[in-house]
């Protein structure tokens, strides 16, 4: 008895056997007992739907199985090759995007003569209402060192603050503990600009002050630029754009609110200048 129940395949051919016997005495037409048929009718319904679906797996499983032709077997090759060639696009369209972005780079320290640079990538922010920091791939084996100021193809993104072996830390000029001395390049007045603290939404703003408002005629769409005056950031690095000009400020000194070249929310590739002995070429 016990190598009965212990053959399972037997039994559960015994029992589909007695399910199949039950299933054909009920619907013989007899309605003398509907009471008993009712009651093993509610025991049986569950399992025969659990047995129609457990069948129409199995037949849809072998219909797969015996009735696979070449096309299919061809067409199952054909997404495999699609999706691989998609993938293959998406990594082909990035780096003809991150060559346009090092070429851009590449040319626009071109600009400045004798100028030595390490190039490195974000590999970390930490945004704050207080602070604005970026990470990148280079430190002191690159020739990384304190306070050299960080470029990318549209201007000036900060200056290094902490670094380390294959690493630093970069402040950004959006940072409001960050200023550096600049010029309108139009008409060569030389101010500052710093970041703008904000205790809601960042607004990625600058503002410029110290800018003699008696003698300058500064209009929206001036642009900024670093003035070399102080010897840490070469002559002529694009800083941003006059936005709205303040000439009639409050005490707060401000003359203009700046809005900077640089897109720091999609910082990729950069540049740290490790020496420089020109101005812009």
């Amino acid at each position: 008895m016990k190598k009965f129940f212990g053959n399972k395949p037997i039994l559960i051919m015994v029992i589909a056997v007695v399910l199949l016997l039950v299933l054909a005495f009920f619907s013989a037409g007899s309605r003398t007992i509907p009471w008993v048929e009712s009651t093993v009718g509610s025991i049986i319904s569950p399992i025969q739907t659990f047995a129609f679906r457990a069948s129409n797996s199995i037949s849809d499983f072998f219909r797969g199985l015996f009735n696979t032709t070449d096309a299919d077997l061809e067409n199952a090759s054909l997404k495999q090759k699609l999706a691989l060639y998609e993938q293959e696009k998406l990594d082909y369209d990035e780096l003809i995007k991150e060559n346009e972005r090092l070429r851009k780079l590449l040319d626009y320290a071109g600009t400045f003569k004798d100028i030595d640079f390490a190039s490195a990538k974000v590999i970390g922010r930490s945004d704050g209402v207080w602070f604005d920091i970026l990470t990148l791939n280079a430190g002191r084996d690159q020739g990384v060192e304190l306070d050299q100021p960080v470029i990318c193809g549209d201007g000036l993104v900060g200056k290094v603050t902490d670094v380390g072996v294959n690493w630093c830390k970069v402040t950004a000029l959006i940072d409001s503990s960050y200023s550096v001395a600049v010029s309108v390049e139009r008409t060569r007045d030389n101010c500052m600009v710093r970041g703008v603290f904000s205790t809601s939404n960042k607004t990625n703003r600058l503002e410029l002050y110290y800018l003699p408002t008696d003698l300058t005629d500064l209009v929206p769409g001036d642009v900024i630029m670093t003035s070399g005056i102080g010897g840490i950031y070469p002559k002529g690095i694009r800083v941003g754009t006059v936005e709205e000009v303040l000439l009639d400020n409050d005490s707060s000194g401000v003359n203009a609110i700046v809005t900077p070249s640089v897109d720091f929310l999609r910082l990729e590739e950069v540049m740290i200048i490790t020496g420089f002995g020109g101005g812009e070429g």
